[in-house]
């Protein structure tokens, strides 16, 4: 049985909760103010900049971030991560275990995963189950001795309450998790995680994605928030509860790394010009490993507002950013860090170093400051 989540995991799962229950077959809609709507995720697609948010908007710059043009996507749904792995390819996720796909540095996505119609399946299949534990259980019985009785009619009950909480499934509009943040290798290898320990991978650049929940020791299902790499065979996950996840081979095995705190994670990004690992989350937490999440040095943050998300570049310039305004940036791989805060006190989902300035997102939309502001 999962426990239950504390009052800021609700309040941050009601956020990310979807809006409908409706297959996806919107289109986002076009809209001159897109830069300023809500946007979750900002990252690099070569020299230009993608964003991503609410109402399936995705917008793109290819002048750091002084004007942006907005793409062509399939959903409204919230989308809450981006990942590209060249100027060209990459990935969003979002709300209704979405994942979409561009090939053309996010002109144009085209939906690989709709979660909605993969739970439906699976509440087909566990229906299918449920009826054939019923045939045999009910064959079972009728050859069965009068020693054997008792428990096969006990478990035939049992199979008859599955297939009825199977045919409730099916009669309620269906739901699945949403999903938080995705992040790839390379072009064929990728990873997106997301609320209720919603774990899918692919192997084949997202022709197929496959369930692999069942591969991290997660009973309770704490969200999972953040999943991160190095590029080069190692891959890491953190998420509610302070747990935390690596795979040292690219992704054929996990193992559980020991929590050493108990709230969230929120983001985490492998700086690769210091070989560290940042992980950050409630409370201004942000903890650092130079050895992928064996051993955590605590960095010292004088703010105690939480941190949503944030990005590093290879040179060492991190970018954090959180609530009411609060962005840290670093210049030494995230040893030490600044603090300044945004005059308008809007909450910040994630920010990106552009040259001397600094691009955010979050509520409000894009801001762009100078980088010593």
């Amino acid at each position: 049985m999962r426990k239950p989540a504390t009052p800021v995991a609700v309040a941050l799962l009601l956020f990310f909760m979807p809006v409908h229950q409706a297959l996806s077959q919107d289109i986002a809609p076009m809209m001159p103010l897109a830069p300023q709507a809500l946007l979750l995720d900002v990252t690099a697609a070569g020299e230009r900049l993608v964003a991503a948010g609410e109402h399936g908007i995705v917008l793109y710059s290819d002048d750091d971030g002084d004007s942006w043009q907005q793409g062509s996507v399939p959903t409204t749904q919230m989308l809450t991560g981006v990942c590209f792995v060249d100027d060209l390819l990459g990935w969003a996720v979002g709300h209704d275990g979405l994942i979409l796909v561009s090939e053309d540095g996010a002109l144009t996505w085209r939906i690989q995963r709709d979660g909605l119609s993969v739970q439906h399946q699976a509440n087909l299949e566990r229906r299918e189950t449920a009826h054939r534990a019923m045939r045999r259980l009910e064959k079972a019985l009728a050859t069965a001795s009068a020693e054997e009785r008792p428990e096969l009619a006990s478990a035939l009950e049992d199979a008859q309450l599955d297939l009825e909480d199977a045919e409730l499934t099916l009669s309620e509009p269906v739901f699945t998790s949403p999903l938080l943040d995705v992040w790839f290798q390379d072009a064929d290898r990728g990873w997106a995680v997301g609320a209720f320990g919603t774990f899918v991978a692919t192997t084949d650049g997202g022709e197929h994605w496959v369930n692999q929940q069942r591969q991290l020791e997660n009973p309770f299902e704490y969200h999972l928030n953040t999943v991160t790499g190095d590029g080069r065979g190692r891959v890491f996950i953190a998420g509610e509860g302070g747990v935390m996840y690596r795979s040292l081979d690219g992704g054929g095995s996990w193992e559980s790394l020991e929590p050493f705190y108990e709230g969230s994670w929120f983001g985490a990004d492998y700086n690769a010009g210091h070989d560290a690992l940042l992980l950050f989350g409630l409370r201004g937490n942000i903890h650092r490993s130079t050895d992928f999440g064996s051993t955590w040095e605590a960095i010292a943050n004088a703010s105690h507002i939480t941190i949503a998300g944030g990005t590093s570049s290879a040179g060492g310039d991190v970018v954090l950013a959180g609530g009411v305004g609060t962005v840290l940036t670093s210049d030494d791989g995230g040893q030490t860090f600044r603090r300044t805060q945004l005059p308008d006190g809007l909450g910040l989902s994630a920010g990106i170093s552009r040259g001397d300035r600094l691009v955010l997102v979050g509520q409000g939309g894009i801001k762009t400051v100078p980088e010593g502001r």
